[in-house]
């Protein structure tokens, strides 16, 4: 019997191929669990890691439709940064990220610091890799976003895009195991405490702390 991880990678195949249009409407959860010939349980775990992915959006209680294209896809920097490796990503990442969190100690908002709390409380109580992984981008994205410098806001979106594709999803599923996602949550948990103390130095040692806990989970999957 298929896994979900086999309806995935169909999926994707039908998303890429155009078989499942941009916009489109997916067959209701009967029908396809009819199509693949799984399980109802099967079939939602794939559907739920689609969405983490940004390839499928949930239209309401039950119907889904296939995402449609980001307005950055054409972008020329995004287009050029896909075909670099997964490890010049997590030099790009250590680069930049960790004094990026020291600029968004200094000048993060009070709501700013709502929303970083909020995120974090997410991502602990996060079920699945697949939704851990939402909002663990979320809280990156929220970092960055709090630093207060649009041009680093969008590279961090930039990279986000090339961190949901298929070769990185997969490195994800491969590196992010349960110890592994315990020591992500403690050390997100002393990055976001850092943050709210508006202690730049701290912030900045966290943050390059958890990169290379991140490099050193995936740098034996490459």
């Amino acid at each position: 019997m298929p896994s979900h991880n086999d309806i995935i990678e169909e999926a994707q195949r039908l998303i890429e191929s155009g078989a499942w249009r941009s916009g489109s409407r997916l067959p209701a959860e009967r029908d396809l669990c009819a199509t693949f010939d799984v399980a109802r349980n099967t079939l939602r775990k794939a559907l739920e890691e689609l969405e983490a992915r940004g390839l499928i959006a949930r239209e309401g209680a039950r119907a889904r439709r296939v995402s449609e294209p980001s307005p950055t896809t054409g972008d020329p920097l995004i287009a050029r940064m896909a075909l670099t490796s997964p490890v010049e990503v997590l030099e790009i990442r250590m680069i930049l990220e960790p004094p990026v969190a020291a600029l968004a100690a200094a000048r993060a908002s009070g709501h700013d610091l709502q929303q970083l709390e909020g995120l974090l409380q997410s991502s602990l109580a996060a079920t699945t890799i697949a939704e851990f992984e939402v909002f663990d981008g979320q809280l990156h994205q929220a970092i960055f976003d709090a630093a207060k410098n649009t041009l680093l806001s969008e590279h961090c979106r930039a990279l986000a895009q090339i961190r949901n594709q298929p070769k990185w999803q997969q490195l994800k599923q491969k590196s992010v195991t349960a110890p592994r996602r315990a020591l992500y949550n403690r050390q997100h948990q002393a990055i976001v405490d850092a943050l709210q103390r508006r202690d730049a130095t701290d912030a900045e040692d966290r943050m390059r702390e958890h990169l290379r806990a991140v490099r050193e989970s995936m740098l034996p999957l490459l």
